[in-house]
């Protein structure tokens, strides 16, 4: 554990503000990034054939958000990326697919643990991706639900990341309809 936060604190993170300019660089850490707006990736893979969405429990080892589950695959934006080389490392580094990616749209989410200008991706995908998990660091299970699944386990008290969620809902207005 200790080799991979190091790792984590060699890797920089995009600052920006308000209006989504770069204005600096931080070390990539839950603390420090919750006091700065950062970007990040929410890329959605979605089973072509039943529009259903792969979602995936948060290994426990996150600093953010240990064992919720997110509705898509987020990554933060590094120094040396831009936001759909973000989203493509994240894909493949959680799934081990590498597939074609649409861009949806951006948004800003803010609470009191995040402040993000993030751009939204999605993907068709009709196969398991719980065979091709490389690193389960990052990822604990995968599993397959549909928009109102997921609106009422959240309603029951399932943990889910509040801005995968957000995010979700721009995917279901302009891409699942549900």
């Amino acid at each position: 554990m200790k080799d991979n936060q190091n790792e984590s604190e060699q890797k920089k993170a995009k600052v920006v503000d308000i209006y989504n300019h770069v204005i600096d660089l931080i070390s990539i850490d839950a603390n420090l990034l919750q006091k700065v707006i950062h970007q990040a990736t929410f890329l959605f893979v979605v089973e072509k054939s039943t529009s259903r969405v792969f979602c995936h429990k948060r290994s426990q080892q996150k600093q953010y958000q240990a064992g919720a589950f997110s509705t898509c695959f987020t990554g933060i934006v590094l120094e040396c990326e831009d936001y759909r080389q973000c989203a493509k490392r994240k894909l493949t580094q959680e799934t081990g697919l590498d597939l074609e990616l649409q861009y949806l749209n951006s948004f800003y989410y803010e609470s009191k643990k995040n402040k993000i200008w993030g751009q939204i991706f999605y993907t068709y995908y009709d196969g398991q991706i719980i065979n091709f998990i490389e690193d389960p660091k990052e990822v604990e299970g995968i599993e397959l639900m549909s928009y109102r699944e997921i609106v009422i386990r959240e309603q029951n008290g399932e943990t889910f990341t509040p801005e995968s969620i957000q995010a979700l809902h721009f995917l279901n207005k302009r891409v699942l309809r549900q």
